[in-house]
């Protein structure tokens, strides 16, 4: 039975300013202090609660990034056989302009010490979008505030079964991941609301107990 630790990213500047009406248009959103705050906080247990974890699957949105980088780095650096992967198949469902990334050759650099290696450039574009996702000249940032692009909700579908699948193929039996909220919801089967910044869910992947946080 594999053991998943689930992560929501701390909090983001987007998550302050979005009023459910206007998109505030703050595309890859950072960290603000509060979430710096929270990451900082989670990195104190890290060592008592994932102990045993041997792989961390980290979004490539800069906010679950930096929640990796201030909260996990104790772990990696403990133990230099646990890798920390970067997957956009779990990132957040394409709705507003925070879930839009950035360019793999900007983020590789500002976070050299993780494996980009499963990234296209243009990794956040939906499949509908060819021309956006392959021509980089276009300013893509431009392009959704003038017509917003949507993941639809079959695409969604799909990633969150190859997520479970990849979960399930990794030879590891104790993985972290540090993600985001709605795509959480729904890989647990919508068993989990509201599910708060920087903490952290034990789920049994495939099990009939149910997810459960810990307490710290």
């Amino acid at each position: 039975m594999k053991t998943i630790y689930l992560i929501r990213h701390g909090e983001s500047t987007f998550n302050v300013a979005y009023d459910n009406k206007v998109d505030p248009y703050l595309f890859d959103a950072r960290l603000t202090q509060v979430g710096e705050n929270q990451a900082s906080q989670l990195s104190e247990h890290v060592m008592e609660h994932l102990k045993d974890v041997e792989l961390v699957i980290t979004s490539p949105l800069t906010r679950a990034l930096e929640t990796t980088k201030r909260s996990l780095s104790k772990l990696l650096e403990s133990n230099s056989n646990i890798k920390c992967i970067v997957s956009p198949l779990h990132r957040e469902v394409l709705m507003t302009s925070d879930d839009n990334g950035r360019e793999r050759s900007i983020i590789e650099k500002e976070y050299p010490e993780f494996d980009f290696q499963s990234l296209e450039e243009r990794w956040w574009i939906p499949e509908f979008c060819p021309e956006l996702k392959s021509d980089l000249s276009i300013d893509t940032h431009k392009v959704f505030m003038k017509t917003p692009f949507r993941e639809s909700e079959s695409l969604f579908l799909e990633r969150i079964r190859q997520f479970k699948q990849l979960l399930l193929s990794r030879p590891e039996s104790n993985i972290a991941v540090v993600g985001h909220g709605d795509f959480f919801y729904y890989l647990l089967d919508e068993k989990m609301e509201d599910i708060p910044n920087c903490k952290i869910i034990k789920w049994l992947i495939d099990s009939t107990v149910e997810p459960s946080y810990l307490n710290f």
